[in-house]
């Protein structure tokens, strides 16, 4: 059994390995790649992710051929299937959460499953190396110094948890009425150097004062700043760092789904109004 799964494991990654190389996985369908990346399926997003660099994907191949030749030793099998174990782990969960094809979270399933009997025979030896020899090699710490050490701990864990709320909650996020994708209705507005009118417009919740104006293939980051009282827009031309004003005018809603924007772009020319549609959120 134990070298039926040492061969079994070494001939499955090799096979992966090789096929990464050779082109058969990480490709892309040009159908895919056309789709609005709300609507590529988890298995075609990842696979996009995993081969949009081809240095990446050449390592993982490599690293996979390197682990099969390993496994075929007998001194190194034992590395070689603690190293493919947490591979094959993170894979096996990657297949199962982003919906890769039965064919290949089988697969990884049963190499994992083949790797994961290796390391088993080897359990009392990682058990000593990693426990028991960890705990003889130190001596005895005093109850204090454990109790200083949790609490400082205890102190690491509750200031990065509450740090990072804030950045998301706080830093990133700053909530206003006009937040979401809107698609332009009626009017127009074409930016220097865009070759098409402006289309949609992204007041972004998850980045503060972020609003992206898309011109067809085209787009821009800009910085807005709104003020709900008086129903005031004025919108910068780069996010955070300001420069030249874009927009300065009014909001008004007509509905929960209908915008109208009514000022002046670019600072110059008579007022303008831009009819948007609330876009549906792809989530």
């Amino acid at each position: 059994m134990y070298r039926l799964c040492r061969y079994f494991s070494a001939v499955v990654l090799l096979f992966y390995g090789f096929a990464k190389i050779n082109g058969a996985q990480f490709t892309v369908l040009d159908s895919e790649l056309d789709k609005p990346m709300a609507k590529v399926s988890g298995f075609w997003l990842t696979w996009h992710y995993f081969g949009f660099s081809p240095v990446f994907g050449t390592l993982v191949a490599v690293g996979q051929i390197v682990l099969a030749l390993l496994l075929c030793w007998r001194r190194t099998t034992l590395l070689a299937s603690c190293i493919g174990l947490g591979m094959m782990t993170v894979i096996l969960l990657i297949d199962i959460i982003y919906g890769v094809d039965f064919q290949g979270t089988f697969a990884a399933l049963l190499t994992a499953a083949s790797l994961g009997v290796i390391v088993a025979q080897h359990r009392k030896d990682l058990l000593r190396l990693f426990w028991t020899e960890q705990a003889e090699a130190r001596p005895h710490t005093p109850r204090n110094r454990r109790l200083t050490k949790i609490a400082a701990l205890t102190a690491l864990l509750l200031a990065t948890g509450a740090g990072t709320y804030w950045i998301a909650n706080e830093n990133n996020v700053y909530p206003t009425p006009l937040d979401g994708a809107w698609s332009v209705t009626a009017g127009q507005y074409h930016s220097p150097g865009m070759h098409r009118p402006l289309d949609k417009v992204y007041f972004e919740r998850n980045r503060a004062y972020m609003v992206v104006f898309r011109f067809g293939d085209q787009q821009a980051q800009h910085h807005f700043e709104v003020d709900p009282a008086s129903k005031k827009l004025k919108i910068w031309e780069h996010w955070e760092g300001k420069g030249r004003q874009v927009f300065s005018g009014t909001y008004q809603f007509k509905n929960a789904g209908h915008l109208l924007l009514e000022g002046k772009f670019d600072g110059s020319g008579p007022s303008d109004q831009l009819d948007l549609t609330r876009t549906p959120s792809a989530r």
